[in-house]
């Protein structure tokens, strides 16, 4: 005759608390992975970085701007840096189709930020892929370009949306750096598409200290 161990109450309680862990770490785990955004690289052809990429990675809302956190790779480094975007952005098309002339133009409506040594080595990035030597650190002030909206709509960070802008740097200048930039909510990315190349040395050296 077989006898059967009497299971001592203690150690089930002690088995079953394990077993509840484990149930709870695992979904914890599924939660933490949700939503999480993959490096890729800032260029998908080296030899012509006519368009830079990022990928948007955390957000900081503030009272009348969202500070988004921007990165991507470059060889086997992190680049990135904070783009902020004012909430009240007015579109720049017209209904019928023309420039909002006066309220499309916008200087401080995108800034970009510091973030850390990312925001050098994407500073190094940009000089490498462009061929504009002497640069290697980022600004530390904010960098604010004159930006014009080129929705047909207002700004609304509040939903998954693609902006599209054209941003303008060193206004100063004889020969301002122009640069078309997406700011997608949707892809939670960003993109650079250069106009023409003429306009990288001073783009490149609107960013650099």
């Amino acid at each position: 005759m077989i006898k059967r161990r009497k299971i001592n109450p203690s150690m089930t309680i002690l088995l079953s608390i394990a077993l509840l862990s484990s149930c709870n770490n695992a979904s914890t785990s599924g939660e933490s992975n949700r939503g999480t955004t993959k490096l890729v690289p800032i260029v998908r052809n080296s030899e012509n970085p006519s368009s830079i990429f990022l990928g948007i990675v955390d957000k900081v809302e503030g009272d009348t701007s969202i500070s988004y956190v921007a990165k991507g790779l470059y060889l086997n480094d992190t680049v990135g840096f904070i783009v902020e975007v004012n909430k009240t952005i007015p579109a720049g098309i017209n209904s019928d189709g023309s420039v909002n002339e006066k309220d499309g133009f916008k200087t401080g409506s995108v800034t970009f930020k510091k973030s850390g040594m990312e925001s050098d080595l994407f500073v190094s990035a940009l000089g490498q892929l462009w061929h504009v030597n002497g640069i290697d650190k980022m600004k530390t002030e904010p960098i604010q370009p004159l930006a014009f909206f080129s929705n047909k709509k207002p700004v609304n960070l509040d939903k998954s949306s693609t902006n599209s802008f054209k941003l303008f740097f060193d206004q100063k200048s004889s020969n301002p750096g122009e640069i078309f930039f997406t700011f997608d909510t949707y892809k939670r990315s960003i993109e650079f598409q250069e106009k023409d190349a003429k306009y990288r040395s001073t783009i490149a050296h609107a960013f650099a200290q």
